[in-house]
């Protein structure tokens, strides 16, 4: 079965929880097929209406034995649901304090009325009003939120930012970090990017807080999860607004590898990476909803956005800092455009 899981890997993308949309296409695979995935819980393992935040690697939480029979979960009962992704730039180099800044935020929409998905990808440097701490980059919300223990932390307030700047609702997040990023791309295989336009930047950050030379040239590669990090990461050369362009051109590469065949069988190492980079106040039994929600979206029925330099300006504040500010009107017509916002920013 072929059914188009791309919801999923849009919770999944960039970062954010990509072995999720894996673990799940599998376990939709074994539904269908009224199999069983090995390690995956049962419905009737699952109590309904938990939400907290949950480490997805926590110790102690014993895997069960896989059942003979596995339950098709029930339908998402809750309306039209976004979620925000959270790409976490964390490097034991740098002494943050345990907070750390984001360096991908992107906002997915499902509806399950129409059956319809949106994804819109917010550059970092915007420049926004961060509840109770002012005005400052987008990226600096999470390293607030955690530095000076606002109520849910880092992902609280970067959801709180987004919703109050962009009068958008967010329901959800889930955040990822690097390392597990690359071993989810790793434990899949790699995945397959075509390169349009050059790429060289020689002042891309390492692990260990020194810069690299990274280069791409035109053509195909089959990316490890190393490369596809540099590939997705990467700006120096070009702008944040193209990195964004190339963080949705590897979105359809996961999609192509993750419903192939061939995840099958990866999906025990897939499930033993997830927790060490991976927090969400998703539940299990939420995302298993979502799952079989995303079966039932069509790849042409995914809409993608990206707040770029057509509806932005360079901006120096105060301070000096180069950030972007950008137009209310057109960003407020696009967020009404992919998620149906009630109120468009020029009103506001």
């Amino acid at each position: 079965m072929r059914k188009v899981f791309f919801t999923l890997l849009f919770l999944a993308y960039i970062a954010g929880g990509l072995y999720f949309a894996y673990l799940f296409f599998g376990t939709m695979r074994a539904l269908v097929a009224n199999q069983s995935v090995p390690g995956v819980q049962t419905l009737t393992d699952i109590l309904p209406g938990q939400q907290a935040v949950r480490n997805l690697s926590e110790p102690g939480q014993d895997q069960p034995q896989a059942p003979e029979i596995v339950p098709t979960p029930p339908s998402w009962d809750q309306g039209r649901v976004n979620i925000l992704l959270l790409g976490v730039d964390q490097r034991a180099c740098e002494d943050t304090g345990g907070a750390w800044r984001t360096d991908t935020m992107i906002l997915v929409g499902l509806d399950p009325e129409t059956k319809t998905a949106s994804m819109l990808s917010f550059p970092r440097d915007l420049w926004v009003e961060i509840p109770t701490f002012g005005p400052n980059r987008l990226n600096a919300a999470h390293f607030f939120g955690d530095a000076y223990n606002y109520p849910g932390g880092g992902p609280a307030l970067a959801k709180r930012t987004i919703q109050d700047n962009f009068a958008v609702p967010v329901h959800y997040y889930i955040r990822i970090n690097f390392d597990g990023f690359r071993k989810v791309i790793d434990a899949l295989g790699g995945i397959d990017i075509d390169v349009e336009e050059p790429i060289w930047d020689d002042r891309y950050p390492t692990d260990d807080c020194r810069y690299q030379t990274v280069q791409f040239d035109v053509g195909h590669y089959h990316m490890d999860g190393d490369q596809a990090l540099k590939y997705a990461r990467s700006r120096h050369y070009t702008s944040d607004f193209d990195r964004a362009r190339r963080q949705q051109q590897v979105l359809f590469a996961i999609y192509d590898k993750a419903t192939s065949i061939q995840v099958i069988p990866r999906l025990p190492e897939l499930w033993s990476t997830k927790g060490e980079a991976i927090q969400t106040d998703l539940s299990l039994i939420e995302v298993m909803k979502l799952a079989r929600l995303g079966m039932q979206i069509d790849r042409d029925n995914i809409r993608r956005g990206v707040i770029d330099e057509t509806m932005t300006y360079n901006m120096t504040t105060e301070k000096g800092w180069q950030v972007l500010n950008w137009d209310r009107q057109k960003v407020g017509a696009l967020i009404q455009d992919l998620f149906g916002s009630p109120e468009t920013l020029s009103e506001r």
